[in-house]
C-alpha cells in the first residue's frame, strides 16, 4: 500500500485544561442511567450504558438465509461433541455421514478445535437435510451440536471483571440486518447536558467504586460516552471516528500509568466539555480526506484476502460493483481513479447517507461493543488506540466499498445493497486474524497509526455538503 506523506497533526489541536475531579457524590445518589434535563422535566438516556441486547432479539431463518453457515464454511467440534458424534450407530444415516465426514484435526489439536467436519461437493455441511435444516439438531436436539453450531452467531464474551455479554456477529445475514437496520437505535440528538451527564456519571462512580470495580466503571462509563459521540450528527461520521481515535490516544496514556481512579474521569469529563461543545469544530473543518489514500487501504485489503481465500461469492460481487463504480481498469493508478471516487461519495453516496445516518453508525456502535472498547478481549492487553485501529480500518474500507457500489447502482443503491455488503466482508474479515495483522502491518508501514495520521482516511472528501447541513445545529 503506498500512503501519500503529508499527515495531519490532529494530536497537537488544543485541549482544555486538566478539569478537577468534582466532590465525590454517593454512589447511591447515582443512579445507573443518569437522569438528564430536557424541556424543564427529567428523563433517563435509556441504553447509555447497558450491555449489548441484540442477541435477545435474534431468531435464525434456517432455510431462508440467503448465506447459510452451513455452506463454504470450515465447521470445527469440541472433543466432546466429536466423541458423541461417533457414537451414532453406523448403519443410520447420520453415522455414515459422521464415519466419512467427521475427521479429527492434525496435532497438536485443542480439546476446542478437536475435529472438523468435512464439507460436500456443493460445499455444503453433510449434515444438511434436503430441506435445508440440520440433521443432527433435528433427531438429537439442540444439545448435540457443537458449540460452535450452537451459539453462532451469537458470541459470548467476558468483561475484564468476569461478567459474561452476548452479542452477534455482522457474518450472519439475519444478524447483519437486525444491527444494521435498526431505526429504533435512532435517538434524540445528543446535546451538551447529555454529555455533561455521562462525565458526571463517571466521576461519582470512580470516586465511590471498590478497586475490583473500576473497570467495569470505565467500560460502562466510556460506552456512554460513545454512545452518544457515534450518534452525534453535528459532526460527520469521520470526524467522530477521529475525535473517538483522540480519546483512545489520551485514554491509552491514562491507562498505562495506572492513574485510571483520578485520571479517567478527568480525561472523560474534557472530552465531554470538547465534544458537547464543539471546541475541536473549526479544526476539523480545515482537514478533508483524500480518496487516494482510502483506496489504497481498501484495494491493499482486498487484494490479500482474495489472494488468501475465497469463501463468498456474494463478497466477490461487491467488490465487482465497486470497481465498476470507481471504474477500474488493469493498468489504471490509484491517483486516476480516485476521481470517480470522489465523484461517486459526492452524487450517490453522500445523499444516501443522509437519508440513512444510522446504518454506519449502528455498524460502529455494535463494533465498540463487540471490541469490549477500551480493554479488549486479551487479558493483560489493554491498548484502546490498536483498538481503535482496528475499527478505523473496518470502517474505512466498508465505507469506501460502499461509496463505489452506490455509484454502480445509482438511484437504486438501497439498505439492502449495504446490509448484503458489510455481511458479505464480515464473513471474509472478521473470522481471519491475519486479516487484522496485515491491516496493522499496512498502517505502520505508512506510519498512520494514531488519530491525527489517520485524520485523512478517516474523513470525507465531500466536506460542503456535511458543513451546510451541520450549520443548522446548535454548536458553539
Amino acid at each position: 500500500m503506498t500512503i501519500l506523506p503529508g499527515q495531519v497533526e490532529l494530536a497537537a489541536l488544543p485541549m482544555p485544561p486538566a478539569l478537577p475531579v468534582p466532590p465525590a457524590l454517593s454512589i447511591l445518589d447515582s443512579p445507573a442511567r443518569p437522569p438528564v434535563a430536557e424541556n424543564g422535566q427529567t428523563r433517563e438516556r435509556d441504553g447509555i450504558f447497558s450491555p449489548p441486547r441484540d442477541a435477545a432479539r435474534f431468531q435464525c431463518i434456517g432455510p431462508a438465509c440467503e448465506d447459510s453457515c452451513c455452506k463454504a464454511w470450515d465447521v470445527r467440534l469440541d472433543r466432546a461433541t466429536y466423541e458423541h458424534y461417533r457414537l451414532i450407530p453406523v448403519e443410520s444415516l447420520l453415522g455414515r455421514v459422521v464415519k466419512s465426514s467427521v475427521v479429527q484435526m492434525p496435532e497438536p489439536r485443542s480439546e476446542s478445535a478437536y475435529a472438523r467436519i468435512l464439507l460436500n461437493e456443493a460445499l455444503e455441511c453433510p449434515f444438511l437435510t434436503s430441506e435445508k435444516w440440520c440433521g443432527i439438531q433435528q433427531q438429537f436436539g439442540e444439545e448435540a451440536l457443537s458449540r460452535t453450531c450452537r451459539t453462532y452467531p451469537r458470541i459470548e464474551q467476558k468483561t475484564p471483571e468476569g461478567r459474561t455479554e452476548t452479542t452477534l456477529h455482522l457474518s450472519c445475514p439475519e444478524a447483519a440486518r437486525l444491527i444494521l437496520l435498526d431505526e429504533g437505535a435512532e435517538r434524540k440528538h445528543p446535546e451538551e447536558a447529555d454529555y455533561e451527564a455521562v462525565a458526571e456519571w463517571s466521576s461519582s462512580r470512580m470516586a465511590t467504586a471498590h478497586q475490583d470495580e473500576r473497570t467495569e466503571m470505565i467500560l460502562g462509563a466510556t460506552r456512554g460516552f460513545l454512545r452518544l459521540l457515534l450518534r452525534d450528527r453535528r459532526y460527520s461520521l469521520g470526524e467522530r471516528m477521529l475525535l473517538m481515535g483522540l480519546f483512545a490516544g489520551r485514554l491509552r496514556e491514562v491507562l498505562s500509568v495506572d492513574q485510571a481512579e483520578t485520571g479517567f474521569p478527568v480525561l472523560l469529563r474534557e472530552f465531554c466539555l470538547l465534544v458537547g461543545k464543539g471546541t475541536l469544530r473549526p479544526a476539523l473543518a480545515c482537514v478533508a480526506g483524500q480518496p487516494v489514500l482510502q483506496l489504497d487501504l481498501t484495494l491493499g485489503l482486498v487484494n490479500q484476502r482474495l489472494e488468501r481465500v475465497m469463501n463468498s461469492m456474494r463478497f466477490l460481487d461487491d467488490v465487482k460493483q465497486f470497481l465498476d463504480g470507481i471504474g477500474y481498469r488493469p493498468g489504471r493508478t490509484h491517483e486516476s481513479l480516485a476521481p470517480a471516487l470522489q465523484q461517486a461519495e459526492n452524487e450517490f453516496f453522500a445523499p444516501w447517507m443522509e437519508a440513512h445516518p444510522w446504518f454506519l453508525e449502528n455498524y460502529l456502535v455494535h463494533g465498540v461493543e463487540r471490541s469490549l472498547f477500551p480493554f479488549g478481549k486479551e487479558a493483560g492487553r489493554t491498548d484502546p488506540e490498536a483498538q481503535f485501529q482496528i475499527i478505523c480500518t473496518h470502517f474505512v474500507v466498508i465505507r469506501t466499498l460502499l461509496t463505489g457500489i452506490s455509484r454502480t447502482r445509482g438511484a437504486s443503491f438501497s439498505t439492502e445493497h449495504g446490509v448484503h455488503l458489510v455481511q458479505a466482508y464480515s464473513r471474509m474479515m472478521d473470522h481471519h486474524a491475519e486479516f487484522l495483522e496485515a491491516s496493522s502491518s499496512m498502517l505502520a508501514r505508512a506510519h498512520r497509526t494514531d488519530a491525527g495520521s489517520l485524520a485523512e482516511l478517516l474523513l470525507e472528501g465531500v466536506r460542503e455538503r456535511r458543513q451546510s447541513s451541520a450549520s443548522a445545529g446548535t454548536m458553539a
